[in-house]
């Protein structure tokens, strides 16, 4: 059986290099990865909501706040949000929306049709969404 060129440049390079050094190698990775995994996994989780929890916004604007997608560079239309809440009404999912922009919490995405709405940079981040009432 015939190795492939990528299967013969590996095995030369193991005659070459070595096992042991291969082995060393992966394992100081495999330690780096897991360092960084607790650290990951140590780091503060309420960078955005601590920062929206000092918003003074109503139990809608929060709700919406939390909505899937607003935490995102995409952001999420305000039908979308109102379908996630389980709300019929959109017009007060846009009125939301409206005034959490004149609070600097919120923005409309710029240039997509038709609109989308997330959350203004200084209260985004990585947080799961907050849970609907």
């Amino acid at each position: 059986m015939e190795l492939s060129p990528t299967e013969a440049a590996f095995a030369h390079f193991l005659r070459t290099v070595g096992t042991a050094a291969l082995t060393r190698f992966l394992r100081t990775v495999g330690t780096a990865a897991i360092e960084l995994a607790r650290d990951l996994e140590n780091a503060p989780q309420d960078r955005g909501r601590h920062a929206l929890d000092e918003a003074g916004l109503g139990s809608l604007q929060r709700q919406v706040a939390g909505a899937p997608g607003m935490d995102t560079e995409e952001g999420v239309s305000p039908r979308h949000i109102a379908e996630y809440l389980d709300r019929g009404d959109e017009p007060n999912i846009r009125t939301a929306l409206a005034a959490m922009q004149k609070r600097g919490v919120a923005e409309m995405v710029p240039g997509i049709k038709p609109q989308r709405w997330r959350l203004a940079p200084q209260y985004r981040s990585t947080l799961a969404p907050v849970d609907h009432v």
